[in-house]
């Protein structure tokens, strides 16, 4: 082994070590800059569609689906594209090439049997992808808990973070608008030729009722924990009440493209920055605009082969709209979580704090 490669390693490991503090500087820039702006502009979002809902106003279609048209580019769609890195950078000694295959490996067998699922029972698959997506969801909030450290402490901490987080974009809106959430449910699973008219299905009233009560519940829970544990308390509650009024107030559709594009994938992109040695020490000096450069051209071309992917997959259906993008999601997301578990696993996420995420740069400010 050379120095050089002897430095990588070691930068490696220190990127996912479980051992030392998480800078405070990077922290607060984190907290100031990347988490509170997000969730100041979902805030705004809500309280703008909640004046138009009580003058009659409906938000047009075609706004509603400007989020999930620029997350096809920007944040949402790539932020899965560096899962064949993931292994090689976090298992220091792990080549490139064995990541690669694995990833791939995973990807083609579980996303073909995810497709199949959608094939011989697409409402079937699309109610697994919501129980998947409230899981991974969740493991985004997670993550950034216990980046900072001011979240629901220790493993059962953890278990109820990902409830909640991933409950209120998954069970509000069919609790609140339950007649357009389940549109979008029809019209995904219509894709693969097997939706229901949108008259058969509905949500029973005592379905909603048990759905608010869990949210109301988590909420409340998390809210004592957070309390209890007695570390910064303002951004978990203030979150928790910004998310519930936004998928509350805000229509289905555009709500979870917002959502999708500017929460969770704006975390997981911050998370694999944070995983590469020269990005994680640029964050450090508080520069958010560079890293993100770097992870664009790392993700470019797996986020193209996803693209093509998604035109294949209109020109066989014989459509391109929402629901065509969100089978494709579906398809992509069970693997992406596979990954994205085995990431919890390695940095010791549900059990402990990760830190010492953030080495110095290997290589100058310039490179690629």
């Amino acid at each position: 082994m050379t120095a050089a490669t002897a430095a990588t390693a070691v930068d490696r490991s220190r990127a996912v070590a479980p051992d030392a503090a998480v800078p405070p500087a990077l922290r607060t820039w984190v907290t100031d800059r990347v988490l509170a702006p997000v969730t100041t502009a979902l805030a705004a979002v809500a309280l703008t569609c909640a004046v138009l809902d009580l003058t009659d106003v409906a938000v047009p279609m075609a706004v509603q689906l400007v989020p999930f048209a620029v997350s096809v580019l920007v944040f949402g769609l790539p932020h899965g594209a560096l899962d064949h890195l993931v292994p090689a950078r976090l298992r220091p000694g792990t080549s490139t090439v064995r990541s690669v295959v694995v990833v791939v490996v995973l990807y083609l067998l579980v996303g073909t049997l995810t497709a199949a699922l959608w094939v011989v029972a697409p409402l079937l698959g699309f109610a697994v992808f919501v129980g998947i997506t409230w899981f991974h969801w969740g493991q985004g909030d997670l993550f950034v808990d216990r980046l900072l450290g001011d979240g629901a402490p220790g493993p059962l901490g953890s278990v109820l973070t990902v409830a909640l987080r991933g409950a209120v974009p998954m069970v509000v809106p069919f609790v609140v608008q339950p007649d357009a959430a389940l549109h979008v449910v029809v019209d995904t699973a219509a894709v693969v030729g097997g939706g229901s008219g949108p008259s058969v299905l509905t949500v029973p009233p005592g379905v909603r009722i048990a759905g608010a009560v869990l949210v109301v519940l988590l909420v409340l829970l998390h809210a004592a924990v957070v309390h209890r544990a007695g570390g910064p308390r303002w951004r978990q509650l203030s979150e928790d009440a910004v998310l519930v009024l936004f998928f509350a107030v805000v229509p289905p559709v555009l709500a979870v493209g917002l959502y999708f594009t500017l929460w969770h994938a704006v975390r997981h992109v911050l998370r694999l920055e944070l995983t590469d040695p020269t990005s994680a020490g640029l964050l450090h000096r508080g520069r958010l605009l560079a890293p993100f450069l770097r992870f664009l051209r790392q993700a470019w071309p797996i986020t193209t082969i996803a693209i093509a992917a998604l035109v294949v997959l209109a020109v066989v259906v014989r459509r391109a709209d929402l629901g065509v993008y969100l089978a494709l999601i579906a398809a992509l997301t069970t693997p992406h979580t596979v990954v994205v578990t085995w990431m919890d696993r390695v940095q010791h996420t549900w059990g402990r704090a990760p830190s010492d995420l953030v080495p110095s740069p290997t290589a100058p400010e310039g490179t690629p």
